[in-house]
């Protein structure tokens, strides 16, 4: 794998923690998102800058590798065994990816973490959201960090490509896929197959066989669904009824537990309502959106690829890989695309293909003017020429995703 382009976006994060023995450093997120990939750039690092001794780093990748471990006790033989071949007066550092091939690893890890024999630093990642969390409370009793790692920005979209930042730039991300792979691959058919056989994986291996899942089917039908229908507000019940037109027969039970699986698994985010005015959350409906858009793209034919709503999704995920934690707003009854929220700090967000009418003006302004408060508020769009209203911020949406929030 070369390394050339350096996504410094989480490099500068973790890498402020290197040495931290203390932490073990956890990668979360979607499959091929590249940790792996961030991981063999923190190894490079290590190498090129630290000038740290080769036999002081050890790389296993579980998903490759996992056939040559029987079992728990031959890793940690391994592991061993590099760390007694190495300088011992020098820091070992160790990274497993996709650790959760392995069962019983989070009792290895702690034991590495705690043994006062070892001076270990430990990074891991791992491809399912709750299950990490509640097994990493169990057995390092806070003592990790995680970096949730995402799909391409669109600054690591024009940096990889070393295009300007343009509109048509824009459209063309944004009509294709943020996984990184897909950008090697010329043939429209190649890039399908790839994210089928990504789509099977995450399935397959993160949810039918890690939940014992039967209705496989069901289970892909609910995701497609989802991913043609993001950025719409669904209850459980709604969506059982959605299913039942297209002749899929379930219940509200088997509805929610599937997607919360596809939202573990990181391949979909949902998304709660926020009362702006009551400062509450509002329970029983939520909005969906992709962590890839690619998926959309080339399994959902029937969908509007100018369709303001994938605008929508491309600006949730840019404020979550901002680390905000982001809300549907609702004050008076009137939607607010997002209510993100990062500390002490509020952005109230509306997101539009165009403000071409009145109508698209009152509801896009007028709503975010009801919000009585003094936080930002913005409204996003693809017009070229944009002009703001009062307090209210109108900006491009392809500027607004490289400047910092």
């Amino acid at each position: 794998m070369r390394l050339w382009f350096k996504r410094t976006f989480y490099l500068d994060k973790i890498c402020a923690y290197l040495d931290n023995t203390d932490l073990v450093k956890v990668l979360i997120g979607q499959r091929r998102v590249w940790k792996s990939y961030i991981m063999k750039q923190i190894v490079d690092y290590l190498l090129t800058e630290k000038k740290i001794q080769p036999q002081n780093i050890l790389f296993i990748n579980l998903e490759i590798d996992f056939l040559k471990y029987k079992d728990l006790q031959e890793l940690d033989s391994t592991i061993k065994g590099h760390i007694e071949k190495s300088n011992k007066s020098s820091r070992f550092y160790l990274f497993i990816d996709e650790v959760q091939e392995l069962n019983g690893w989070e009792k290895l890890i702690n034991s590495y973490r705690a043994n006062d024999l070892f001076d270990i630093d430990l990074f891991i990642t791992w491809s399912n959201a709750t299950l990490l969390s509640s097994d990493l409370s169990t057995y390092l009793a806070g003592r990790y960090i995680e970096f949730e790692i995402m799909p391409f920005s669109y600054n690591e979209y024009l940096g990889y490509f070393q295009f300007k930042n343009t509109k048509e730039h824009f459209l063309e991300y944004i009509n294709l896929s943020w996984i990184p792979e897909l950008y090697k691959m010329d043939q429209e058919e190649s890039k399908i197959n790839y994210l089928k056989s990504l789509k099977d994986s995450i399935i397959l291996k993160d949810i039918v066989k890690r939940y014992n899942i039967k209705e496989i089917d069901l289970l892909e039908r609910i995701f497609l669904f989802l991913s043609g229908n993001i950025g719409n507000l669904f209850s459980l019940n709604s969506i059982v009824k959605k299913l039942k037109w297209l002749n899929l027969v379930s219940n509200v039970t088997t509805i929610g537990n599937y997607i919360n699986y596809l939202e573990k698994t990181f391949i979909i985010h949902g998304v709660e309502r926020y009362d702006v005015k009551g400062k509450k959350i509002l329970e029983w409906e939520k909005k969906y959106y992709l962590n890839d858009v690619g998926f959309l793209n080339f399994f959902v034919s029937s969908y509007d690829l100018w369709s303001g709503k994938k605008l929508e999704n491309l600006v949730y995920n840019h404020l979550r890989h901002h680390g905000y934690k982001v809300y549907v707003g609702n004050i008076w009854n009137l939607e607010i695309d997002f209510v993100a929220e990062k500390g002490k700090e509020i952005l109230y967000l509306q997101v539009a293909y165009s403000i071409s009418s009145e109508e698209v003006f009152a509801r896009e302004f007028w709503n975010l003017a009801k919000i009585k408060d003094n936080y930002k508020k913005m409204v996003l769009s693809l017009d070229e020429i944009v002009n703001d209203y009062e307090w209210i911020i109108h900006q491009n949406i392809w500027v607004f995703l490289t400047k910092d929030i």
